[in-house]
């Protein structure tokens, strides 16, 4: 039976510390690597000090799994750059061609990799579930379209 308390005990104290990731900051991630945020959450991207936040999902209309569109759909991420000395800086990127998917910030650019989860008929997304797979890079959103 001490064992039985002893597994629950674990399991609980495992999910709590899960649950103070997701509105906090995540893992320091890297230059020219992609990472991932979810909403409420922040990193540092290494070595260039600089803190990037993922805010919201100010609006989603992509096209839901299973059903058929006549336009693209897009879905805008809000997200927050932040140099060691300087004040926030805020961005929206898009998933489609109807707004910008990376933005500048000084010497780097941000660009929008991935936003998940995709939406699905009848099935709202509540901020709490989303995450987005983002990617910093040295040089502008012109140079990184290029490459």
């Amino acid at each position: 039976m001490a064992g039985l308390a002893l597994a629950v005990a674990l399991t609980i104290l495992g999910s709590a510390g899960g649950c103070a990731e997701v509105f906090g900051e995540a893992s320091p991630a890297a230059l020219d690597e992609s990472f991932q945020l979810r909403v409420g959450q922040s990193t540092v991207v290494e070595p260039e000090a600089l803190e990037i936040g993922f805010e919201a999902v100010s609006g989603d209309s992509r096209c839901a799994k299973g059903e058929v569109c006549i336009w693209e759909g897009d879905a805008t991420v809000l997200i927050w750059i932040k140099g060691a000395a300087d004040a926030r800086v805020e961005r929206e990127l898009h998933t489609s061609s109807k707004g910008p998917g990376a933005a500048d910030y000084e010497s780097w650019s941000i660009r929008l990799v991935t936003l998940a989860p995709y939406p699905i008929t009848g099935r709202s997304i509540p901020q709490a579930e989303y995450v987005v797979t983002l990617e910093m890079t040295r040089g502008s959103s012109a140079d990184s379209a290029i490459q």
